[in-house]
């Protein structure tokens, strides 16, 4: 391996430092990366969403560009393991090389490996060494002892650095709308405004999602990423390996010195200082992280493949021996600084494995309420039911003078059934012009918009401003004056309201 053209600096580093390590070398190639990302995941995230539409199930493009993570991860992946080789590739490149990666590992992780916690340390191992299966399982079990914690912590902590984004974004819209244009309440809101509109909803979460994974899931990669080189540099010392390979690079320039000053001969110092024929360039990442590339290497790969051969590598043995019998054996020092992460590695996969069985059941009883229940149009109220506005001061039926009825409330110190006993009259008289059925569930903001909607500018303005009115006197403790409520009474008998 060209370990002389890394460009990080290659120590053993604690997991902590080592994630920080992935998230420096994303900034620094942060173009190359998401520019692959999106020329990659931004078409299989339309197509999703098409098909999910195509088919009458919306939420189908969320599900599938959530699952499809693991063929995602791909690309970021290919991205960085040539940039720590100084040599970051274009989108194009990036597309073009996703054929010399291996596809097992991706469709094992597309199926049954979709909630492995551990994804982002096994895939460098998958896809940029390329062993035999069973070489590949027997390199696993070493390269991630003492990292299963880190792993898992990992990958929750990405998990819900995506739904803190996902969750933002809706919090940010929910303060930007005005006033009158939010739901009274998140159950109204399911239950009427997302039923109404389900597809636009549903593309629009989707998108929100999308955001955030391009967001956060190359850092995933990149963080998974730094752990496994951190690994392998402990497990091969490539630092020391590298330190020796510089300190041969600077022998054999003090001897090319040593040669000139002991051969007088031109030809011969010519000969001596004409530089050694460089290696020829990393092509894949495979030529990186594989092994064999040169005599030596191929002579460790024969040595360690007749190693797997051996029948006592590996597996099981059971041997017999007499021991004394009150013998006491000299205790071993139990390192156990590792077993609460290994427990609570077990206890997040436990977890991950019941929220993937939880959402396919949601999944399912949505699908079977979206066919059947759901679609149900909701029974009309009964004909001799009035409107209801939240407001609870007001008879069930309307006296035929509201106006008047009004102003004795008024004159009665009774303010707040006076402005409610308007407001309800003024509602369904918007109703009765536009034509409305009767709406229990209408809010104030509605009858603004449906005021909007009378075609007539003074209908209109009054109509707002009884609204308005009942709004500050029931939610501020607001109340007009003398003169105000008589102006909102004005040409009520006529119709204008």
């Amino acid at each position: 391996m060209e370990l002389e053209r890394i460009s990080v600096v290659l120590r053993p580093r604690e997991s902590r430092e080592a994630l920080d390590l992935g998230a420096a070398m994303l900034r620094a190639n942060a173009g190359a990366v998401w520019s692959a990302w999106f020329a990659f995941t931004l078409p299989v995230f339309v197509l999703c969403n098409a098909l999910g539409v195509l088919l009458g199930l919306p939420w189908l493009g969320l599900l599938l560009v959530w699952w499809l993570k693991p063929l995602f991860d791909r690309g970021p992946l290919y991205v960085l393991s040539r940039a720590v080789f100084d040599r970051a590739p274009r989108w194009r490149e990036t597309l073009r090389g996703q054929r010399a990666l291996p596809w097992g590992p991706t469709v094992a992780g597309l199926s049954w490996l979709r909630v492995d916690s551990h994804r982002a340390l096994r895939l460098p191992l998958e896809l940029l060494e390329g062993a035999p299966r069973r070489q590949r399982a027997a390199r696993w079990k070493v390269l991630r002892r003492k990292l299963v914690g880190e792993a898992s912590l990992l990958t929750w902590g990405c998990l819900q650095f995506e739904l803190v984004l996902f969750l933002s974004v809706w919090l940010l819209a929910l303060w930007l709308l005005p006033q009158e244009w939010r739901p009274v309440s998140f159950a109204s809101f399911f239950r009427h405004d997302v039923r109404g509109a389900a597809t636009a909803w549903t593309l629009a979460a989707s998108a929100v999602d999308y955001l955030a994974m391009s967001v956060i899931e190359p850092l995933y990669v990149a963080c998974g990423f730094a752990l496994y080189l951190n690994r392998r540099t402990e497990l091969e010392a490539w630092d020391i390996d590298l330190a020796f390979r510089r300190l041969r690079a600077r022998l054999q320039d003090l001897g090319r010195v040593l040669c000139l000053l002991l051969c007088l001969g031109l030809p011969l110092a010519g000969h001596a200082a004409t530089p050694a024929p460089k290696a020829a360039p990393v092509n894949t990442p495979q030529q990186v992280f594989r092994q064999p590339l040169d005599e030596g290497d191929e002579r460790f790969a024969a040595a360690a493949a007749q190693v797997y051969r051996d029948p006592r590598f590996g597996g099981e043995r059971h041997v017999r021996r007499w021991e004394l019998k009150y013998s006491q054996p000299a205790r071993q020092p139990v390192n156990t600084g590792m077993a609460p992460l290994r427990l609570l590695s077990g206890v997040f996969n436990l977890l991950l494995w019941l929220v993937l069985a939880t959402v396919v059941a949601a999944l399912a009883w949505f699908a079977w309420r979206w066919r059947g229940g759901l679609r149900e149009e909701s029974p009309p109220p009964p004909s001799g039911a009035k409107l209801s506005m939240t407001v609870d001061e007001t008879p069930e039926a309307l006296p035929r003078d509201v106006a008047g009825a009004a102003r004795t409330l008024w004159q009665a110190q009774r303010r707040r059934e006076a402005l409610a006993l308007l407001y309800r009259g003024c509602a369904e008289r918007i109703a009765q012009q536009l034509q409305l059925p009767f709406a229990l569930e209408a809010t104030e903001a509605d009858w603004l918009r449906h005021a909007a909607a009378l075609g007539d500018p003074v209908r209109t303005q009054r109509a707002t401003a009884i609204v308005r009115t009942w709004q500050f006197a029931a939610y501020a403790g607001r109340y007009p004056d003398q003169v105000a409520f008589e102006q909102l009474l004005a040409g009520w008998d006529g119709g204008a309201a």
